[in-house]
């Protein structure tokens, strides 16, 4: 499509950015003495209906899902929506076939928005027919199956599906016409990729184990992050560290929860620069993900006022906003 057509959708998906919380609107949620005022305080600001449940993961579904709806509302091509909920279909094909192994309900477990038709997911993997997927998740999940009955292991399945996520967001990234996701989608590899291999590094993983479960690299280079990572984690540091993704690193090096927040920030921060787009698909992807970090900072909030947690702690916690 032309960028042109996407006109209505971004004059539309800028009048919801205008609704979005304000870093002085998450201070004020911060401070709140209790959940129950943090709840209020959502109300007040028109976040949440006056009438809504304060049950957290009620609440987070009804954002996702109010997300989701305006997208498909307001997107003229449907089919580019599914680049933004990839990683959320992998996850789900992922719940969906370990609980078809220990025979158990995918249900509760899975993410959205999704992109997949999760009761056709479900059906077709309890009863074996991947077919009946889209062709990249049907081969993937049918070698995921096969890997986890060959090895008896679901560690084995979860290692195909993630690093074929990968292969998929490298693959958008390739062919998009939106800059904005081909930025984002390398982050994402990337960032991945070095998750995987500290923990390939963490539990002694030979070199064949890590070089089948990283993925596609883009600023980093993949042979060299699977060696260090098999001399070590003193090695693979050692090698981020000449990377553009040192400080991720260095923060990595101290804390996981640290490094993710990181992740989120830049995503945010690559985001922004759609602010100043005014056609195409760019203004699109940056309201999803400027959103999607927005429900995450709230469910972290909602989550730390109801265990007690201090104002202080909070404020380490959420994630940069977008205006």
């Amino acid at each position: 499509m032309r960028d042109t057509d996407y006109a209505y959708a971004v004059a539309r998906i800028r009048a919801n950015e205008g609704k979005l919380l304000t870093e002085a609107q998450v201070q004020t949620l911060t401070d709140a003495p209790s959940f129950e005022r943090a709840v209020q305080d959502l109300k007040n600001l028109g976040w949440l209906e006056n009438d809504e449940e304060s049950d957290i993961s009620a609440i987070i579904a009804r954002q996702n899902e109010q997300l989701w709806t305006l997208l498909q509302q307001v997107v003229p091509d449907k089919q580019a929506l599914s680049a933004l909920t990839a990683l959320n279909d992998f996850f789900n094909l992922k719940a969906a076939l370990k609980c078809m192994l220990t025979s158990a309900d995918p249900t509760p477990l899975y993410q959205q928005p999704s992109v997949l038709d999760l009761t056709v997911l479900t059906e077709s993997v309890n009863a074996h027919a991947f077919d009946r997927l889209p062709p990249f998740f049907a081969e993937c999940a049918k070698r995921a199956f096969e890997a986890a009955h060959r090895t008896e292991s679901g560690q084995s399945a979860d290692i195909l599906i993630d690093e074929a996520a990968l292969r998929y967001l490298a693959q958008m990234a390739d062919t998009t016409k939106s800059a904005l996701l081909r930025e984002l989608f390398r982050f994402i590899c990337d960032s991945t990729n070095i998750k995987t291999a500290l923990r390939c590094a963490r539990t002694g993983k030979d070199l064949s184990f890590t070089e089948s479960a990283v993925g596609p690299c883009f600023a980093l280079e993949k042979s060299q992050l699977c060696f260090a990572a098999v001399q070590g984690e003193s090695a693979l540091f050692a090698y981020l560290a000449t990377t553009p993704l040192s400080d991720g690193a260095a923060l990595l090096q101290k804390s996981t929860s640290a490094f993710e927040k990181w992740c989120d920030d830049v995503l945010i921060e690559q985001a922004k620069r759609a602010k100043y787009v005014f056609f195409g698909f760019d203004p699109i992807a940056a309201y999803f993900f400027a959103k999607s970090a927005e429900i995450k900072t709230v469910r972290i909030l909602l989550s730390a006022k109801k265990s007690g947690v201090s104002p202080e702690i909070i404020k380490e916690r959420v994630r940069a906003l977008y205006v």
